[in-house]
């Protein structure tokens, strides 16, 4: 039996909502800017393999497709692998940047991770924590840097 996971993180990002979106849109950037969480991400706009890892002495793998998109304020995807569900990530524009909201709900469906959810699910939270802080230092100076780019 697989273990759910509900996450909703937010945080608020200096930088215009275009930027932010197209961004986080394109999960192919994460390596670029979510580190040391992800190793790889290949494939298109729509459909990529994603290869990541937190503080825990495992990675993970998994394949995420878009299946929903309003730019630039929502997007959805579906993933399956090590992980099996649904992000949606929403942003909205606040004091002249963006607010980002993450609702990630996903099952654990490797088996150390499912096995060992009823013991360690409080140290997994953790974990996820640990990576989605690194989201948060990263996607700012990324996002400010690609909009100045696009301005210029």
């Amino acid at each position: 039996m697989a273990s759910e996971y509900v996450f909703v993180d937010e945080w608020d990002v200096d930088a215009p909502l275009a930027a932010v979106y197209d961004v986080v849109a394109d999960a192919r950037t994460y390596p670029e800017w979510w580190k040391p969480v992800y190793l790889a991400v290949e494939g298109d706009v729509k459909v990529t393999q994603h290869h990541f890892k937190g503080r825990l002495p495992y990675t993970l793998k998994m394949r995420a497709e878009m299946v929903r998109e309003d730019r630039p304020r929502q997007f959805e995807v579906r993933v399956d692998g090590d992980l099996r569900g649904k992000g949606v990530w929403t942003f909205t524009p606040r004091n002249g940047g963006t607010r980002v909201r993450w609702d990630w709900i996903v099952f654990a469906d490797r088996p150390l991770l499912r096995y060992l959810t009823p013991v360690l699910r409080p140290l997994f939270r953790w974990n996820h924590n640990w990576a989605v802080a690194r989201a948060k230092e990263g996607l700012e100076p990324y996002a400010r840097r690609r909009s100045c780019k696009v301005t210029q």
